[in-house]
């Protein structure tokens, strides 16, 4: 993990907070078959752009079912999928000089690092990620990694469609701005008051003082994770513990 002065500079970058569905776990055998991506920059945490992409996998056959159910994945609603080439290309030029952010986002990285070597694409992912994940873990004091739907229940943030990765990475960056908007101590002191009516209510523009956003910076630092290579991002997926 980067030391905390290290890590500013990247987040002088936009934040691309992104997700990936695949037709599985095994890096080999499975492939994305959706991508989302959602484009914001710091302090103020405006939506700068989206991007969402059904991807053709290679073959559905040995796919793990479960991911598939998951995903939403039919023929028939990824008949204008586009090519996994295509795909990458549409992501990399969407994130370029931006900084990806995820949950557990080695994993989502691992796959799109594979698909770029099958396809001798350049690396367009940086040395660098922020890891949501470990942010929110230590703010709302789970012992465990939490899942991301576990997370967005506490903080009472509203899904506005049945599972996809453009809905995981909008969840995500709502999760974020939950975390920037509050200090650990006012979050701890708002966290029981929160209903499903809050959300509403907290979708508009972020203000904080510039000793506020300074604060963050410092704190969210911590969580730069550097480091994006296979076997980094391998040992990183070998550590996770499910809350």
């Amino acid at each position: 993990m980067a030391a905390a002065d290290s890590g500013l500079a990247h987040l002088e970058k936009d934040l691309v907070f992104f997700d990936c569905e695949m037709t599985g776990g095994d890096l080999d055998r499975h492939d994305i078959i959706e991508i989302g991506a959602v484009r914001s920059r710091l302090p103020e945490l405006s939506v700068v752009a989206e991007l969402s992409l059904k991807v053709e996998p290679r073959t559905t056959r040995g796919a793990n079912q479960t991911s598939l159910r998951i995903a939403g994945y039919s023929a028939k609603d990824w008949k204008s999928a586009v090519s996994m080439q295509e795909a990458l290309s549409q992501l990399g030029e969407f994130a370029a000089g931006g900084i990806f952010v995820g949950w557990a986002t080695y994993n989502d990285l691992l796959f799109v690092q594979a698909a770029v070597a099958r396809l001798g694409m350049e690396n367009f992912a940086g040395d660098a990620y922020v890891e949501l994940q470990d942010w929110a873990q230590q703010r709302l004091h789970l012992a465990l990694t939490p899942g991301l739907q576990r997370v967005a229940n506490q903080l009472k943030i509203v899904r506005d469609e049945e599972h996809s990765a453009i809905e995981d990475a909008l969840v995500t960056y709502e999760v974020f701005r939950m975390l920037w908007r509050y200090d650990s101590e006012e979050i701890d002191r708002i966290l029981p008051s929160l209903d499903w009516n809050s959300y509403a209510d907290l979708t508009g523009p972020i203000e904080v003082s510039d000793a506020q956003a300074t604060a963050r910076r410092l704190e969210l630092a911590r969580y730069i994770m550097v480091g994006t290579g296979r076997d980094e991002l391998l040992a990183r997926r070998g550590g996770f513990r499910r809350g």
